[in-house]
């Protein structure tokens, strides 16, 4: 694009030129901070514990065991305005939830994550998405379901490790474990959530862009506002159980 006065090209790049990330609520620390007794303990991790425990018991006696069980709901609450050049681009709000089972085959020392020659270890497992309701039922069903569809790759990944040509070398060169053992820890934190009117801000993100529109050596403008509520639970067969949430707001201008 020429400027005003045809000098030449000008081209600008200034992404960002404001960020503003601010976290209200943060994640408790490795150690984790004593259980307040006016929290209240989510049914979710009751149904998450409920369900460990049983999948646990039926999988620590197959054939490969299953040694170790994480499950893990992130519940996710947010709120997105954006606007460009004095526009409104979008204005949302959603809410999911996401679940991911951790399922590990053998034993801390060799489990289905051993790498095995130029073999790569397998990728994390992948999350999928459950009720938002809070229906116990569902949400064991689910979590059954999955549970059973990761033992079942983990055992396969197992037996080809077992059987694989250069195994035995490697792990008789290596006592390296492939997994570690934690002690357990428990926080349960209060549920966090967030209710924002989106109305003043579909306006500020259209006034924080509509200067740039007029002035020729501006590309583009992009204002974006987002507001999120972010709540984990967590157990695994180790013992720990962990409940906490995080709110994030933030405010970006790209120019």
């Amino acid at each position: 694009m020429t400027n005003a006065s045809g000098s030449g090209l000008i081209s600008f790049l200034l992404a960002p030129i404001l960020l503003t990330g601010l976290t209200f609520c943060s994640a408790p620390g490795a150690q984790g901070a004593p259980p307040d007794a006016q929290v209240k303990r989510s049914p979710l991790l009751s149904a998450l514990q409920a369900e460990l425990e049983r999948s646990m018991k039926t999988l620590s006696a197959q054939d490969p065991p299953a040694y170790y069980l994480g499950y893990t709901i992130t519940d996710t609450q947010r709120v997105d305005v954006s606007g460009s050049n004095g526009a409104l681009l979008n204005s949302s709000e959603n809410r999911n939830r996401w679940l991911k089972v951790a399922v590990r085959t053998g034993s801390y020392n060799l489990d289905d994550t051993h790498k095995v020659g130029e073999r790569q270890m397998q990728g994390e497992n992948p999350s999928m998405a459950v009720p938002v309701d809070d229906d116990a039922e569902m949400l064991r069903r689910a979590v059954w379901l999955e549970t059973d569809k990761q033992y079942r790759a983990a055992e396969e990944a197992l037996i080809k490790i077992k059987t694989g040509k250069e195994v035995k070398v490697q792990t008789a060169e290596s006592n390296a474990p492939d997994f570690s053992r934690e002690q357990p820890h428990t926080y349960i934190g209060p549920q966090v959530s967030i209710a924002v009117d989106r109305t003043p801000w579909e306006a500020k993100v259209r006034a924080y862009t509509k200067a740039f529109r007029e002035s020729a050596a501006i590309i583009n403008s992009i204002v974006t506002f987002s507001a999120q509520a972010q709540n984990v639970f967590q157990v695994t067969s180790e013992g720990s159980q962990l409940q906490y949430g995080q709110i994030r707001y933030r405010l970006e201008l790209f120019i």
